[in-house]
């Protein structure tokens, strides 16, 4: 006596598959959800994402901030020959006054401009007997001296110079202060010079 077998699902599915043509088993094949990749996902990796859109956004509202800022200047100014992204800090008068200028800090170059707000003339002083003559020049002749001593390479010496608009200061320009402590002391100088510049 012959017995009734009962198959299950899947193995009707598997032999319908077999015996339909090879093109139309392929298709269903490719239509079946087992076909479609299924990406599992890994919350560290979202977090890591997050953080690098969240850096990315600081990023560039820095530079478009800063672009806004500077419109004068060229983006070459703003970075550095290595790819440092100038530091920026604002001078006040005395300790918590109004601005009175900006700094742009990279490793090897200080540029310092006038706000924009402020008129200084480069021949009211202590400008140039002050600031230039004695604090910058001073580094200056010191850094000479090393030079002549082979202590420092040529080329590595303090450098700065000025530049001027119808007679008022435009720019400072510091190249190879190379010390934090010269750094600070030039930008402390500075803002006492322009603060007393602006009470003549």
């Amino acid at each position: 006596m012959a017995r009734n077998r009962v198959r299950r699902p899947g193995q009707l599915q598997r032999n319908l598959r077999f015996s339909l043509p090879l093109k139309t088993r392929a298709e269903l094949t490719l239509s079946s959800p087992r076909a479609i990749p299924r990406w599992e996902s890994n919350p560290f990796a979202t977090e890591r994402k997050k953080e690098e859109i969240e850096r990315l956004k600081e990023a560039l509202s820095y530079v478009d901030t800063t672009l806004r800022a500077e419109t004068f200047r060229s983006a070459s100014e703003l970075v550095s020959e290595a790819g440092e992204i100038a530091e920026r800090r604002e001078l006040t008068k005395d300790k918590g006054g109004q601005p009175i200028a900006t700094a742009s800090i990279t490793s090897a170059k200080l540029v310092i401009e006038p706000a924009p707000s402020v008129t200084l003339r480069a021949d009211v002083p202590p400008f140039k007997s002050f600031l230039l003559g004695k604090i910058l020049q001073g580094m200056k002749a010191k850094d000479e001296d090393l030079v002549a001593k082979g202590k420092l390479a040529d080329g590595e010496q303090l450098r700065f110079n000025f530049e001027e608009r119808n007679g008022s200061v435009s720019r400072v320009v510091v190249e190879n202060y190379r010390e934090k402590s010269r750094l600070n002391e030039i930008l402390n100088t500075v803002s006492w010079t322009f603060s007393r510049m602006l009470e003549k």
